[in-house]
């Protein structure tokens, strides 16, 4: 056979198998027997062993994954991959909805709004780049800003395509969940138990851990799926509406979930009870439903909180309630001196995994339950991921249990144990305690503080115990030599480890002021200070008046963080940080100081579509004028910046008086245009 004739049948044999992929993993309607798809695969196979030259990254041969990679790289997201606020009962649906109808400035006599409803798949999020139809770039959510390039593991996937057909966008991003279905699960813990290994212990947790493999191989050797249920940017491909999206990513060959359509609370609820009655029958695990705003207009005029999108929700289903026995209750030191009971049980299977520990949050709960060591408890996962103790069941009480008593001295360094008026907490005021050191490490090298990869719970345990780390500046001074003393620890180890300590030294301000476990400081917070007061020596040079006077700042934080640097050790840990090299600046983003620039102490709402601004790169630079970029219309508001399809938030705006600026007089007056 000449080469335009193989390649011709190897290109016939991709689009059939394609065809034949999205018939039985995408429609569920299988068309040839598995015999004679093997054979086609068999056959492509063998042409393009063949013929390595005309192998192409997408082809279906290419889904058995490839060599085992040494580590993930870190990609940025198109748009922030936001979290849901949860909702667990009918009247906070009805809240919800009461919010949304505020925000769209509707009357009470005003038609109820179109909600779009689908399930949530319990599995792992994923966004999906695509590039002149073919898939470009996978990764996780990690941050929510950030994610691991995972794009080698995802393209196993056989429900996800590789190809897009023509007529597809230059570039596309969609957002999916990856998961197993029930008998896929199944035939994995099989396989698993005929290997003489450990069983995995649920659906989700197994997706999320083949994900994170290096090897793709083996990625491809389990049974993942995908289901797609949303897009970047979709008004840019013409798309007004959830519903018109899901269609139009289906027709391109996403297996992209199929929302119902709800008028108002009254028929969200409907559905809900509909779904409490289907889900265990769908063969994937499903713990709740999401509620979307359907039409993206008004998704625009809601906006987001800092972590949320206004326009959704997630409804969870009651969560599963498992009875055991209490065996010891145990109190847990952490990184701010905080000491919180734990309960010890006799293992229970609740809501997917096995439960030996839960919260007991602090000693009121503690009287409040009137929870004794030998009573049977009632185990429930708050927000089915936290395991909690929700009730004693007293009828079935021992006689003779005796009351918990709170101990008053540290059960790790035995100093006296406070607790501040108004507090439910109580601490452990010694600075030196070995278990707050662990946790502030643990904190410090954290994805989102100080980022040092190797540095986990079992290394920061040992660096502790052998007495090579006093407190977190000893981290900048261990060496290769001195890791290698440690169990199973080998030369590259220590060496990576050396390394990524010493990068870190280049987070910058914001990430060391988390990374330092300042009460009440948050990554926000950080940032804002960071930005605020640009270096460390300004930031100590504040008086708390004018930490208080920091926007996002308020009474209790500026005084912690006053408090925080007013410590004598503290301030001997920041010199030493200084002297070996570590970052006290924050680098220079272009945003002007607080005060000053063209748009200082104004503040701005964008709504609609723009013609040369994504909703993140428009903010950015009202920031970078020195303004602030809100979500909703209020006397308050400078001006809006509307484009095209603004909806409420331009009415509203103008029945305020506020001004309305098209996008062209906004760069005018910003000095851009």
């Amino acid at each position: 056979m000449d080469s335009r004739k193989v390649a011709r049948r190897i290109e016939t044999l991709r689009e059939e198998i394609r065809r034949h992929d999205r018939a039985y993993y995408v429609e569920a309607r299988p068309t040839i027997p598995d015999a004679e798809y093997d054979a086609l695969l068999a056959e492509l196979v063998a042409l393009e062993e063949e013929h390595p030259e005309l192998r192409t990254a997408d082809s279906p041969t290419q889904r058995v994954g490839g060599e085992p990679l040494e580590g993930f790289v870190t990609v940025r997201h198109a748009a922030p991959m936001l979290s849901l606020d949860n909702t667990y009962s009918a009247e906070e649906l009805r809240k919800f909805d009461d919010r949304v109808r505020r925000g769209l400035a509707l009357e009470a006599d005003a038609p109820p709004v179109t909600y779009e409803v689908e399930p949530k798949i319990d599995g792992v999020a994923v966004t999906l780049r695509y590039e002149q139809g073919r898939f470009a770039v996978g990764a996780t959510r990690g941050n929510g800003v950030e994610g691991d390039d995972i794009t080698r593991n995802l393209a196993t996937v056989r429900s996800l395509p590789l190809v897009l057909p023509d007529g597809a966008p230059e570039v596309l991003e969609v957002r999916g969940e990856v998961y197993l279905t029930h008998d896929g699960f199944q035939r994995m813990n099989e396989q698993v138990r005929a290997e003489g290994r450990e069983p995995f212990v649920n659906p989700r947790n197994s997706t999320a851990g083949t994900l994170k493999l290096l090897d793709s191989r083996i990625v491809a050797r389990r049974p993942l799926r995908i289901a797609v249920y949303g897009m970047v940017a979709p008004t840019s491909h013409g798309l007004a509406t959830q519903t018109e999206a899901g269609a139009y990513l289906r027709d391109l060959g996403f297996p992209a979930l199929e929302g119902q359509i709800a008028q108002g609370a009254d028929g969200v609820l409907a559905l809900v009870d509909e779904w409490a009655k289907r889900k265990d029958t769908l063969g994937y695990d499903v713990d709740g439903l999401v509620i979307k705003v359907d039409r993206f207009a008004e998704q625009d005029d809601l906006g987001f909180t800092s972590r949320f999108p206004r326009w959704a929700i997630a409804y969870k289903f009651p969560a599963e309630e498992k009875p055991t026995k209490l065996l010891d209750i145990v109190l847990q030191v952490g990184r701010t001196g905080a000491v919180t009971p734990t309960a010890i049980l006799e293992p229970v299977f609740v809501s997917g995994t096995t439960v030996s520990r839960a919260t007991l949050h602090n000693a009121d709960e503690i009287e409040r339950l009137d929870v004794r060591v030998g009573d049977t408890v009632v185990v429930k996962k708050a927000g089915e991921i936290i395991p909690k103790v929700e009730r004693v069941v007293l009828e079935k009480r021992p006689r003779g249990l005796r009351k918990f008593r709170y101990p008053t001295t540290c059960p790790r360094c035995g100093n006296d144990l406070v607790r501040e008026e108004g507090e439910v907490v109580i601490y452990c005021v010694n600075a030196s305690c070995p278990a707050q050191l662990e946790r502030s490490l643990m904190h410090y090298a954290s994805r989102g503080a100080m980022d040092i990869e190797g540095l986990g719970e079992k290394l920061v345990l040992q660096l502790v115990s052998e007495g090579l780390v006093t407190k977190i500046d000893d981290l900048y001074d261990l060496t290769v030599e001195q890791l290698l003393e440690l169990e199973r620890m080998g030369e590259k180890s220590a060496t990576n480890l050396v390394e990524a300590i010493a990068a870190s030294r280049e987070r910058g301000l914001a990430r060391l002021l988390f990374g330092l476990g300042i009460r009440h400081v948050g990554a926000q917070v950080a940032r804002v200070l960071a930005r605020a007061f640009r270096s460390l020596d300004a930031l100590e040079a504040a008086t708390e008046e004018e930490l208080e006077g920091t926007e996002e700042v308020g009474p209790v934080i500026a005084a912690s963080v006053r408090h925080f640097l007013d410590q004598p050790g503290n301030r001997d840990l920041l010199r030493s940080l200084r002297k070996r090299g570590v970052v006290t600046e924050e680098p220079d983003t272009g945003a002007p100081p607080p005060g000053e620039g063209i748009l200082a102490g104004q503040t701005v709402v964008v709504t609609g579509t723009l013609a040369r601004f994504t909703r993140k790169e428009i903010e950015d630079l009202i920031e970078r004028h020195g303004g602030k970029a809100a979500g909703s219309v209020s006397k308050k508001t400078s001006f809006v910046v509307a484009g095209e399809s603004a909806g409420s938030k331009k009415d509203k705006a103008e029945s305020l008086g506020v001004p309305v600026l098209t996008e062209d007089e906004f760069l005018a007056r910003v000095g851009e245009a």
